[in-house]
């Protein structure tokens, strides 16, 4: 694995994780909030990046500031959305563009698929070929009632450098070993509980869950109190501005997933202005072997099996539509 340090105009250093050996369209993984590079390549089944890089395509997976090898020379320890999308990966797409000769295509997971569309909305151009969004909250509505609450009890993290979330997946890994019931309740806003393996939940808790500051927890918990998604300062409305987003997107949604509700992901797709966007609801209904949650998109039971391939025939599609004929 080739691992590139960047530097940012801020002084961090963030970093790009390669997985080698192919030479096809290359494909952005971009992590979620409170998560890492672990979103898509957690171990040797669930990773969606070794899974491109077997079909063939070029993986980069992300690692923004305040997780993994991505730090600040001087140790600042807060940040929120837009240092990830202006600061973060204004200096990755390009970087991965020019090394490569090609637009990227786009996989985010929850944050990251919001960061996907707010970059096509700040820095519209043609380094982006495609969006593949996975459980990913556009808007929020009143009656997702604990994530409203939610939005109220984090305020308190205005007088706390970060939300430290690896002490309390540490804390949490001997009490989901002893008791399954303990293990579904703490993951049941994460992800639905009976789609996820036990070793695969320690391994999101060991290695995935990481910590977050106080910037960008104070600003999601604006997001679900306002319904909408800002700026921090307000002055960009990321929810309103969702007709500026014309590359091609495909959405996969989850009927258990608390945080990205596929009612509301519907209506935020039928926003956008691209002319080829498509949603999947990953249902036992229609065919699926769960109902998914939130992180279990990814990381489900079956998800490998029934999930990444559809990724792939949808990067496939998109590549074949952009390829004029002979």
């Amino acid at each position: 694995m080739e691992i590139v340090p960047l530097a940012t105009d801020d002084g961090w250093t963030v970093h790009l994780y390669h997985l080698e050996g192919a030479s096809g369209a290359p494909v952005l993984f971009v992590h979620g909030m409170g998560a890492n590079r672990f979103n898509f390549d957690l171990n040797e089944r669930h990773s969606l990046a070794r899974a491109a890089l077997a079909q063939g395509y070029d993986p980069w997976i992300v690692e923004m500031r305040g997780r993994g090898r991505s730090r600040a020379a001087k140790g600042n320890a807060d940040w929120n959305f837009e240092d990830f999308l202006h600061r973060d990966l204004r200096r990755m797409v390009p970087f991965v563009v020019e090394r490569r000769g090609q637009a990227l295509h786009w996989v985010g997971h929850s944050m990251g698929g919001m960061l996907g569309v707010a970059y096509q909305e700040s820095h519209p151009g043609p380094e982006v070929r495609s969006l593949t969004l996975f459980g990913t909250p556009l808007a929020f509505e009143k009656d997702q009632l604990m994530l409203r609450l939610w939005g109220h009890l984090v305020r308190v993290h205005r007088f706390l450098p970060t939300m430290d979330q690896e002490a309390w997946g540490r804390r949490m890994l001997p009490l989901m070993r002893q008791s399954p019931e303990a293990l579904k309740f703490f993951l049941r806003y994460l992800a639905n509980p009976d789609n996820i393996d036990p070793a695969t939940s320690q391994d999101i808790f060991a290695r995935l869950v990481t910590n977050e500051s106080a910037g960008i927890t104070l600003q999601f918990s604006d997001w679900v109190r306002r319904g909408e998604v800002r700026s921090a300062d307000g002055g960009f409305n990321y929810t309103g501005e969702l007709p500026r987003v014309r590359v091609p997107a495909l959405f996969f949604s989850g009927p258990e997933d608390r945080m990205a509700p596929a009612e509301i992901t519907a209506r935020m797709l039928s926003r956008l202005g691209s002319s080829l966007r498509r949603q999947v609801v990953l249902s036992m209904e229609n065919g699926f072997s769960a109902d998914y949650g939130h992180g279990d998109l990814l990381l489900g039971k079956e998800a490998p099996a029934e999930v990444y391939p559809m990724v792939f025939r949808w990067l496939r599609e998109v590549d074949q539509a952009a390829t004029p004929p002979r």
